[in-house]
């Protein structure tokens, strides 16, 4: 290993290494909580969750009922009728703008109310 790495090559690791650690720290450090989950069936609103408070509840979709929990301050879909369950196991939210999506029930969970609102872009496609 010595004959390929040079003593520029380990420090240009090391730096490296070093800015992604700092990188994943801001983000977590400047990431904002959000106040509300906002449940839409249809994109018609049919609730809004405070994240202060645990809850379970359920919405009704075209497969039959989500499942909706608040628990600690972020969201998560514990039992949903779709085939895969792809929506069960996208974890917790927390952060405003993050989303929980379940297509085939066509139901969709978004995390509201800090500074950027939900509303800042992530990218924009033309």
């Amino acid at each position: 290993m010595r004959r390929y790495c040079t003593g520029g090559d380990i420090i240009l690791i090391a730096v490296l290494l070093a800015l992604s650690l700092l990188s994943i720290g801001g983000i977590r450090l400047f990431s904002v909580s959000g106040k509300h989950a906002v449940v839409e069936v249809d994109n018609r609103r049919v609730l809004e969750l405070p994240l202060d408070r645990d809850i379970v509840t359920t919405v009704r979709g075209p497969l039959g009922e989500t499942v909706i929990k608040v628990e600690k301050g972020a969201v998560s879909i514990p039992e949903s009728p779709c085939p895969r369950g792809y929506c069960m196991h996208m974890g917790h939210i927390r952060q405003a703008g993050e989303i929980l999506v379940c297509v085939p029930n066509h139901v969709i969970v978004k995390i509201t109310g800090g500074s950027n609102d939900g509303t800042a872009f992530d990218g924009i496609v033309e």
